[in-house]
């Protein structure tokens, strides 16, 4: 009733012009905190959170409602689904029926999913900043207190010439002095292509190099997506190096080696980002929370295989729908997994103390955003687990 309340309170015709309520640049769902220090990082860290938790409901139900209607799911339910009020409420009744109707055209058959794991990207400039007002400085050297990225890749921006470890290859978006997996974008000229070019393809000895299955097999005036075998890059590669990276004059490498010049650590990619400045424990925590909050989780390309489905057109149907939404349901399961501790540390950290600097009537305000976002994170990850469980069972 309190935490009712206040928010009430803060929504009344006039309450903007009153100090004591809680407007929106004092705390907002998703917004940007004005207030600095650590009372403000642990605003922005419930802020992100709560944010994209949110955000997460949405997008869940629009991944099953595809799913559910493409996949022909009863016409009542879909109503039935569709007239939930309540946001999570929905967002399960969409699954459930993405769910069902993905398993009666399953039948006792099978799917096989090809893809690589979404990897989250976090920022370190985003860490360095947050870890910033934690120390109530102007800024963090990311380069005298470089980060770490653990079980993933750090990527930097390199002015010279980056290296993998021995018998590796690295990360490279630049000029590679080898062979290239990847991309790889012609700069004046054509390359050797052994895979989606995207441009014009032609054979080494002339003649057309499109082969039967669309690929190239020559040269390249454009973009390579390369396949397999690696190939070599006259021009900029974005992938795989199994040389070295190399920057020009004119701008520098992305790469995830060891730089020989001058660098600055990009994002971490895969892993957790750690280390850069020391601050408080609390804060620091906060910070971390804000970061993978607010880190990006690209769908990934996938490729469905069905065999053995209750008919042919329904392996048709199920491949072309799942890898329409599939990799969605996949970022959203990566992302939030990882979230379920950060929410319980955050919430940990919204006492009155830490907020001592916040209006006392905003403090309810912000602790009702922390439950439900961990309410909507935790009915996410149940969701997500339901749909990959359902394929893959």
């Amino acid at each position: 009733m309190l935490v009712m309340g206040v928010f009430i309170a803060g929504t009344l015709p006039g309450c903007e012009d009153n100090a004591l309520c809680c407007t929106e640049s004092d705390f907002q769902v998703g917004g940007t905190i004005a207030l600095e220090g650590e009372a403000g990082v642990a605003l922005q860290a419930v802020a992100d959170i709560s944010g994209i938790a949110s955000a997460s409901i949405d997008d869940l139900t629009t991944a099953c409602r595809s799913m559910a209607q493409e996949l022909d799911a009863p016409v009542a339910d879909q109503k039935a689904a569709e007239q939930n009020d309540d946001k999570r409420a929905k967002m399960q009744a969409w699954c459930n029926l993405a769910v069902t109707a993905i398993g009666t055209l399953k039948g006792n058959g099978s799917i096989t999913i090809d893809f690589q794991p979404p990897a989250c990207e976090a920022s370190v400039s985003a860490k360095a900043d947050c870890q910033a007002k934690c120390s109530g400085s102007a800024e963090c050297d990311i380069k005298a207190n470089p980060p770490t990225c653990e079980g993933g890749k750090l990527e930097i921006s390199c002015k010279g010439s980056c290296t993998a470890m021995a018998g590796a290859s690295v990360s490279c978006e630049g000029s590679c002095t080898g062979a290239c997996e990847g991309k790889c974008s012609a700069e004046g000229g054509s390359v050797e292509c052994a895979g989606k070019c995207d441009g014009m393809c032609s054979a080494s000895a002339g003649g057309s190099g499109i082969q039967a299955d669309g690929t190239c097999q020559g040269s390249c005036s454009g973009t390579c997506e390369v396949t397999a075998p690696m190939a070599t890059c006259m021009g900029t590669c974005q992938g795989s190096c199994d040389a070295s990276c190399e920057a020009t004059a004119e701008a520098s490498v992305k790469c995830d080696g060891q730089c020989d010049a001058d660098y600055e650590p990009i994002k971490c990619t895969g892993g957790e980002l750690k280390g850069g400045c020391q601050v408080e424990a609390k804060c620091e925590g906060n910070c971390d929370a804000s970061v993978q909050a607010k880190a990006k989780c690209t769908p990934p390309s996938l490729s469905i295989t069905v065999s053995g489905a209750v008919s042919a057109e329904a392996e048709g149907k199920l491949k072309l729908v799942l890898e329409a939404n599939l990799g969605l349901v996949a970022a959203l399961q990566a992302r939030f997994e990882t979230m379920v501790q950060l929410v319980g540390t955050v919430a940990g950290n919204i006492t009155v103390d830490a907020l001592a600097e916040v209006k006392p009537v905003c403090i309810p305000v912000v602790a009702e955003a922390i439950a439900n976002a961990g309410e909507d994170i935790s009915v996410t990850v149940s969701a997500t687990a339901s749909v990959m469980g359902a394929v893959g069972g």
